[in-house]
């Protein structure tokens, strides 16, 4: 298939994402210029609704544009993974808090926070948040962050419930957090807000991405599941950069060399099904609705492909040295990223398997 749009984008900006990949990794932030080609290539504005000057894009071509992205860093491919699902979550917000998010135009990046923190009290109509939420990818850059709220931390909320406040850069801080061993120039550090008012319409609740539209005019993207269409976009950075991996290793090899036949032959064949598992898992995130058997498959197929495309990088780096020790080697470098990219969780294997045995085959806990 020809890459369009996004995805014909994201491989013209490959080259300056490379060229400044070993940078970003010492100082720990994307450089200006890689952050400037992520916005111009449509990352942001993917999932934006058109009436805002968005795409309203499909999964499949934005897990292209990942793993093309992921070829030059995955830092950076990381970052535009979050700009685009954030773009995604900030469209469940009512009319009014997307006028005002997206008043600067579709390409505003936005971050967001999952992991609920912080507590939400009412006042008159709007809403009084404070906290710290963590781990917020590319938040250094981010013109607005979506920060969840747990409902027993949430006023007039049921415990279950989670609900997402959108809160513009200027009202919070942001601390240096970030310290990992890899994908350390996604700068996914801590935000801190005070006593910052929200308004109801810059809030929606989880449950409504959780499940996705149920309004049959909105656009496919919005209609889907959130577990139903996540976690193939987190494994696809991964994927693209052990297949780039992959190649430059084969090419120092010897075609003598039979244990490097072997491990190119074997990796080749890992990737292959890696990125067929999540192209169908995309494929059908772009046809909803999907029923609880689909997104359980969705969520195994993600957690296989991260597991086979762990499994041929830790092979390369199993048969690489002690060359391979320096920091500053680029398979070092590309073996931390993907393992740090992989253990998120929603590619958990055990966790989908529970939700994959359940949902498929019936099995309880019992």
């Amino acid at each position: 298939m020809t890459p369009q749009g996004l995805a014909a984008a994201a491989q013209r900006t490959t080259a300056v994402l490379a060229e400044h990949a070993a940078a970003a990794d010492r100082v720990r932030r994307l450089a200006p210029e890689v952050q400037e080609a992520l916005l111009a290539a449509g990352f942001a504005r993917h999932f934006v609704p058109a009436r805002h000057g968005g795409v309203e894009g499909t999964f499949t071509e934005l897990a292209q544009a990942l793993a093309t992205a992921g070829t030059g860093c995955v830092s950076a491919a990381w970052v535009g993974l979050i700009h685009a699902s954030s773009g995604r979550m900030a469209a469940f917000l009512p009319n009014a808090g997307q006028e005002e998010l997206w008043a600067g135009g579709p390409d505003t990046p936005v971050s967001s926070a999952l992991r609920p923190s912080g507590s939400a009290t009412r006042s008159g109509g709007d809403w009084i948040v404070s906290g710290r939420w963590d781990f917020l990818s590319g938040v250094d850059t981010a013109a607005w962050s979506l920060l969840c709220v747990a409902g027993e931390h949430c006023e007039g909320e049921q415990p279950r419930e989670l609900r997402y406040f959108a809160v513009p850069r200027d009202h919070y801080t942001v601390e240096e957090t970030w310290f990992p061993t890899g994908m350390r120039a996604t700068a996914s550090n801590s935000v801190h807000a005070d006593q910052v008012r929200v308004p109801d319409s810059r809030s929606f609740l989880h449950s409504s991405l959780h499940t996705g539209s149920d309004d049959p005019q909105a656009a496919s993207c919005y209609r889907v599941p959130l577990q139903g269409c996540s976690p193939p976009l987190f494994a696809a950075p991964a994927l693209g950069a052990a297949t780039a991996a992959l190649a430059a290793w084969a090419s120092g090899r010897t075609k003598r060399d039979a244990t490097a036949r072997l491990a190119v032959t074997r990796g080749a064949a890992e990737l292959d099904i890696a990125r067929l598992l999540l192209d169908r898992s995309a494929a059908v995130a772009d046809q909803p609705p999907m029923d609880g058997g689909a997104v359980a498959r969705t969520l195994r197929d993600a957690a296989t492909a991260a597991q086979l495309v762990r499994d041929a990088m830790d092979r390369l780096v199993g048969l690489s040295g002690s060359a391979m020790l320096s920091e500053a080697d680029p398979l070092q470098r590309t073996w931390r990223d993907v393992r740090t990219a992989t253990a998120h969780g929603a590619l958990d294997l055990d966790r989908s398997s529970a939700h994959y045995m359940r949902e498929v085959w019936g099995w309880t806990s019992e």
